[in-house]
C-alpha cells in the first residue's frame, strides 16, 4: 500500500491528517535543530532516513481511526497496519522501523525483552528507531490538541549541565495543557539524548 493509501483510507479525518502533516514538519525541524546540537545524530541526516522520521509522523495516528472498534491503543494499532499492509516504496527493514516509531510515539518505551516486534531490528536500526521516535512522540506534544496551528519552538542547549531547553512559540502555548503533555512526553528524548530537557 502506498503512502497516499494509508493516509486516504486511516487519516480521512480533516483534522487528524492536518494535525499528523503538522507532527511530520514539526519532527523533521526539531531533528534537524538537533543535529546541530548532538553531531552524532548527524549520520541520520541523509534522504532515506528523514523520509523515515517523515513517513513515522505522518502515519503515527493511523491507528486512531479504529481504536474505540477494536479496543486497543491506536499506537500499537497503528503499527500492525504498516506490518500487515506495508509501505510500498520501502523494504521489510525500513517498514519495520517506521512500524515502530508509530507504535512508540504513545506510552511504553522499547523494551528488547518484551517487544518482538522492536527486538526483530537490528541494533543500528533499533538507534534510529529510538531516535526518531522519541523525536515524534515529543512533536506530537507540540499539537497537544490538535488546534493544528503549532508553529515554531527554539531550543538551547547548556554544555555544562547538560540540559537542553525547548521554547514553544506562542502558537504552541495556546494549547491548553501544552506542559504537562510536553513533560510527560519528554522521557524518551532524555534518555536517547542523555541529557535533560526543560520546557521554558
Amino acid at each position: 500500500m502506498d503512502l497516499a493509501d494509508f493516509k486516504k483510507n486511516y487519516l480521512n479525518d480533516k483534522t487528524l491528517l492536518e494535525h499528523s502533516r503538522l507532527v511530520a514538519k514539526l519532527s523533521i525541524k526539531l531533528f534537524l535543530k538537533l543535529v546541530k546540537i548532538f553531531p552524532d545524530l548527524g549520520k541520520y541526516n541523509n534522504k532515506t532516513d528523514i523520509m523515515l522520521l517523515e513517513y513515522g509522523a505522518l502515519l503515527h495516528d493511523i491507528g486512531v481511526i479504529l481504536e474505540k472498534k477494536l479496543g486497543r491503543g491506536h499506537h500499537k494499532i497503528g503499527r500492525d497496519l504498516i506490518l500487515e499492509n506495508k509501505i510500498s516504496n520501502l523494504d521489510e527493514e525500513k517498514n519495520l522501523i517506521v512500524a515502530n516509531i508509530v507504535r512508540y510515539h504513545r506510552r511504553a518505551l522499547p523494551d528488547i525483552n518484551e517487544h518482538k516486534w522492536y527486538k526483530n531490528l537490528n541494533p543500528e536500526a533499533r538507534q534510529k528507531t529510538d531516535i526518531f521516535a522519541a523525536i515524534v512522540r515529543f512533536a506530537d506534544a507540540l499539537d497537544y490538541n490538535h488546534f493544528n496551528i503549532a508553529d515554531d519552538f527554539d531550543i538551547g542547549y547548556d554544555t555544562k549541565s547538560n540540559i537542553l531547553t525547548i521554547v514553544p512559540g506562542v502558537n504552541i502555548m495556546l494549547n491548553v495543557g501544552y506542559i504537562d503533555a510536553l513533560n510527560k512526553k519528554k522521557d524518551f528524548l532524555e534518555k536517547i539524548l542523555g541529557t535533560r530537557v526543560l520546557i521554558n
